[in-house]
């Protein structure tokens, strides 16, 4: 009988071990959707990314800390021959302290207060906020806007923009001037000096 205890206590020990491993584990690294992909038909992205550190970075030009939690994550590409035409991308983090003073107090976007958020075409549905419950501030110059819960441990955060456009033409070479002398009122030489 006392074998049977230590064997199931064992056991219950190990699964104790394995479940805490598990769940710190999932803490450590963010979760990896799927893409979310409802967006329009017509016009459908020709590349969704889902790495959520990647995402992370290219939106707020930092690496996450080991206390950024990232919750969601998806980045829209619309690309044709010439290159990316069109991009989005949408966070839902569950932001450290340091993340939330850049963002919101030190507000390193130059982002403006706003009573409300913009209407945001074809977002995920995981992208679901409160407007009631949240502060916004949005760009003057790009349509970027962070949507923070009043508590601040959530934020909600999204962006697009066009890609790149191509560069001015090359400008005409102008020819070089033929060796003949333009017809003209002046002469094409000087006149002569004279001597003393």
């Amino acid at each position: 009988m006392k074998r049977l205890i230590v064997i199931v206590a064992v056991l219950a020990a190990l699964l104790f071990l394995w479940l805490g491993w598990h769940w710190l584990d999932g803490r450590r690294k963010p979760p990896v959707d799927q893409p979310s992909v409802a967006v329009s038909k017509i016009d459908p992205p020709t590349k969704v990314e889902n790495d959520p550190v990647k995402i992370f970075q290219r939106a707020f030009w930092a690496s996450p800390t080991s206390e950024d939690k990232i919750l969601h994550a998806e980045r829209r590409e619309w690309s044709n021959a010439e290159g990316v035409r069109k991009w989005q991308w949408f966070l839902v983090v569950e932001p450290s302290a340091p993340l939330l003073k850049r963002l919101r107090d030190d507000n390193a976007f130059g982002l403006a207060p706003a009573g409300s958020a913009a209407d945001i075409a074809d977002a995920p549905k995981w992208f679901a906020f409160d407007s009631n419950e949240s502060v916004v501030m949005k760009s003057p110059h790009s349509e970027m806007q962070l949507i923070f819960s009043m508590d601040g441990k959530v934020l909600h955060a999204t962006d697009s923009g066009l890609g790149f456009r191509p560069g001015a033409p090359e400008p005409v070479k102008q020819t070089p001037p033929s060796s003949a002398p333009a017809p003209g009122r002046l002469p094409t030489t000087l006149p002569p000096t004279p001597k003393p």
